[in-house]
């Protein structure tokens, strides 16, 4: 691959093929950054690429493992969902809806502040994609809480803890769900922001 390539292959949603949908790469540098370790790639034009995964080295066997079939935590409130990638947000639906949610949605950043200002829309959490066609996570997460203070805020995202998801959490994000994500994970973070 050519060097631009290279330096954007684990950019949530880049892809070079027509029809991927560029997270795969973004899911594995989340998963292995998750656990300390880190990945590094070589590679040359028409030549080979090398992937390099580095994980750290552990000296015990864990006493426990988690139960794969960790309680799912239900709920009742609205939430508003700010996405524009028809697959999640039709996966996501299903799942808040499940758990005993009602969703709204937004599919840009300038319907979710719309929908924000608007005082007869109820909603009690905000799930905020990093990246929407037409801004930035973070400048729709300043204006959702110009117009609503006390609203909580999730940060729902490819994209790995470091870097804008982090400058976000600063600026007072509540929480943040890594996509891909399990149910168990998901229903958990609703429930610890929602019930805070």
């Amino acid at each position: 691959m050519d060097e631009t390539t290279r330096q954007r292959l684990f950019e949530p949603f880049y892809t070079t093929k027509f029809q991927g949908r560029g997270l795969g790469m973004a899911a594995v540098y989340g998963i292995i950054r998750n656990h300390s370790g880190w990945i590094k790639v070589d590679s040359e034009l028409g030549k080979v690429t090398l992937v390099s995964i580095y994980l750290p080295a552990v000296d015990e066997v864990p006493l426990q493992v988690k139960d794969a079939g960790s309680p799912v935590a239900h709920g009742k409130e609205t939430i508003l969902l700010v996405e524009d990638e028809d697959i999640v947000l039709d996966i996501s639906q299903r799942i808040f809806c499940r758990l005993g949610y009602q969703t709204l949605v937004a599919k840009t950043g300038e319907e979710a502040i719309k929908i924000s200002q608007k005082s007869d829309e109820k909603f009690d959490l905000v799930l905020l994609d990093m990246k929407l066609p037409d801004m930035d996570g973070k400048k729709i997460f300043s204006a959702i809480k110009e117009a609503r203070p006390d609203i909580k805020v999730i940060i729902f995202s490819g994209y790995s803890i470091d870097g804008p998801v982090q400058e976000i959490l600063n600026a007072g994000a509540d929480g943040f769900i890594q996509k891909p994500f399990s149910l168990s994970t998901l229903s958990t973070q609703l429930r610890e922001v929602l019930n805070h």
